[in-house]
C-alpha cells in the first residue's frame, strides 16, 4: 500500500467520525495497539462488541451528554510496549488525552495535531521516540491546546513549532528528552504560558532574550544537559510573574545580570554547575521572597554580598565550589528560616558567626575546605533540627561544644583536619555515621 493511502483513509474516516459509533471504533483500534501482547488483562472492559453509550463506562474513558468521548486517562496502566495508533484522531471530540507512565513506545501519531478539541495532552514518563508531531501542510496544528506534558521520553529532533497561534497554551513541558537545536524564538509569542520546561535535552544556541515577553510565566526550567552559548539575558529580569527559575548545568558563562534582582516574586533561583563568573550581585538581596538560592559550582569571586541579609525568607543557600573570599557575614546567623547552608571549597576566612543556629531551624551546615579559624559556635543545634555538620579542613581551634553531644537530631559530623582542643564528647561516636566524624 503506498504510504499516502493510509493517511488518505484516515482523513476520510475522520471526516465521518462525528458520532459515538466512530468513537467505539477508535477505542477498539486503540486497545488493539496498546495491548502488547494481546493477552494482557489491561483494558479488559473495553469490549469490542459494545454499543453506545456503553463505551462511556470503559475504564479511563469519559463522555459528554451526547456519548462522545471527551477524555481518556490511562495513567499508570501497564501497557508495556504498546503504541498510540493514528486512529486516535477519529476521536474528534477528545479534549483530554492522558497516557502518563504507561510504558508506551513508538512514535507520537502525527494525527494528534489535527484533533480540533484537544486541550490537554499528557504523554509523560513513557518511551516515545522520534520527533514530536509537526504541522502537515496547511492543516490545523493543535488549535486549542492548553497543556502539553511530554516529560521523560526519548523524543528527538527540533522543538515543536508552537507560537502565536497557540494563544491558550499555558503549560509546556518537554524536558527529559533528546530535543536538539535552539530554543525557538516563537516561544516568546506564547502569551498565556505559565510553565516552560525544556530541561534535560540537547539544546544549544543562546537563551533567547525574547523570552522576557512571557509576562505570565511563573516557572522556567531550561538547564541540565543543554549546552547554551553565552550567558543569562538581562532581559529575563522583566519576567514579573516568575516564581521559579532553574538554569542549572547548561554551560552558561559571564556574570549574573543585576536585573534578576527585579524578580520580586521569585522563590527559587538555581544557577549551579555552570561557568558563571564575576561577583555575586548584591541586587539579589532585593528578591525578598527568595527561599532557595543555589549558585554553587561556578567561578564567582569576591565576598558574600551584604545585600543577602535582606533575604529573610531564605531556607537554602548553596555557594560551595566557587572562589569566594572574606568572612562569612554575621547576618547568616540572623536569617530566621535558614535550614541549609553550604559554603565548602571556597577561600573564606575569619570565624563562623557566633550565633549560627540560634535563630533558625538549621539542618545542615557544611563549610569544609576553607580557611576558617576560631570557635565552633555553641548554638548550632539550638533549633533542634541539626542533622549534618561538616567543618573539616579549616583552622578551627576550640573544644567541641558539649551542646553537640546532646543534639539528638545529629546524624553526621566531620571535624577532621582542624586544630581542635580537648576531647571529643563520647556521644558523637554513637552517631549513625560515626566512622566519618574524624
Amino acid at each position: 500500500m503506498p504510504p499516502l493511502l493510509p493517511l488518505l483513509l484516515l482523513s476520510l474516516l475522520a471526516s465521518a467520525s462525528a458520532s459515538p459509533k466512530w468513537d467505539v471504533y477508535a477505542l477498539v483500534k486503540m486497545k488493539a495497539a496498546l495491548l502488547v501482547p494481546a493477552t494482557s488483562t489491561a483494558l479488559a472492559d473495553w469490549d469490542p462488541a459494545a454499543t453506545p453509550p456503553a463505551h462511556c463506562s470503559f475504564s479511563g474513558v469519559s463522555c459528554d451528554a451526547a456519548a462522545r468521548v471527551v477524555g481518556i486517562n490511562l495513567t499508570g496502566m501497564p501497557l508495556q510496549g504498546g503504541v498510540l495508533p493514528p486512529e486516535v484522531a477519529l476521536l474528534d471530540a477528545l479534549e483530554n488525552l492522558t497516557v502518563a507512565a504507561c510504558s508506551l513506545a513508538g512514535s507520537v501519531p502525527a494525527s494528534l495535531a489535527a484533533l480540533p478539541a484537544l486541550r490537554h495532552l499528557n504523554l509523560s514518563n513513557n518511551n516515545f521516540t522520534g520527533p514530536f508531531p509537526t504541522p502537515a501542510g496547511g492543516g490545523p496544528y493543535f488549535p486549542v491546546l492548553e497543556v502539553v506534558d511530554a516529560y521523560n521520553n526519548n523524543l528527538s529532533g527540533p522543538l515543536p513549532p508552537f507560537g502565536a497561534a497557540h494563544a491558550r497554551l499555558r503549560y509546556l513541558h518537554l524536558g527529559g528528552n533528546y530535543f536538539s537545536g535552539a530554543i525557538r524564538e516563537s516561544y516568546a509569542d506564547l502569551a498565556a504560558l505559565e510553565y516552560l520546561g525544556l530541561n534535560g535535552n540537547s539544546l544549544s544556541g543562546r537563551v533567547p532574550a525574547s523570552l522576557a515577553r512571557l509576562k505570565r510565566l511563573r516557572e522556567m526550567y531550561i538547564g541540565y544537559f543543554n549546552l547554551f552559548d553565552g550567558g543569562i539575558p538581562q532581559e529575563l529580569g522583566e519576567l514579573d510573574s516568575l516564581v521559579r527559575l532553574d538554569m542549572s548545568s547548561c554551560n552558561l558563562t559571564g556574570p549574573i545580570p543585576q536585573e534578576l534582582g527585579r524578580l520580586a516574586r521569585l522563590d527559587t533561583l538555581f544557577l549551579q554547575m555552570n561557568r558563571l563568573s564575576g561577583e555575586i550581585p548584591t541586587e539579589l538581596g532585593d528578591i525578598k521572597d527568595l527561599k532557595s538560592l543555589d549558585l554553587s559550582m561556578n567561578q564567582f569571586i569576591g565576598e558574600i554580598p551584604a545585600g543577602l541579609a535582606n533575604l529573610t525568607s531564605l531556607r537554602l543557600l548553596h555557594l560551595f565550589r566557587n572562589h569566594l573570599h572574606g568572612n562569612i557575614p554575621e547576618f547568616m546567623a540572623d536569617l530566621p528560616h535558614l535550614e541549609v547552608l553550604q559554603l565548602w571549597e571556597n577561600n573564606l576566612t575569619g570565624h563562623l558567626p557566633a550565633g549560627l543556629g540560634k535563630n533558625s531551624p538549621l539542618k545542615m551546615l557544611d563549610v569544609a575546605t576553607n580557611h576558617l579559624t576560631g570557635q565552633i559556635p555553641p548554638d548550632l543545634c539550638a533549633g533542634r533540627k541539626l542533622e549534618i555538620l561538616v567543618l573539616m579542613e579549616n583552622g578551627l581551634s576550640s573544644p567541641v561544644p558539649e551542646s553537640l553531644a546532646v543534639c539528638k537530631t545529629l546524624k553526621r559530623i566531620r571535624l577532621g583536619k582542624n586544630m581542635l582542643s580537648g576531647s571529643v564528647p563520647a556521644r558523637l561516636f554513637e552517631l549513625p555515621d560515626a566512622g566519618e566524624q574524624a
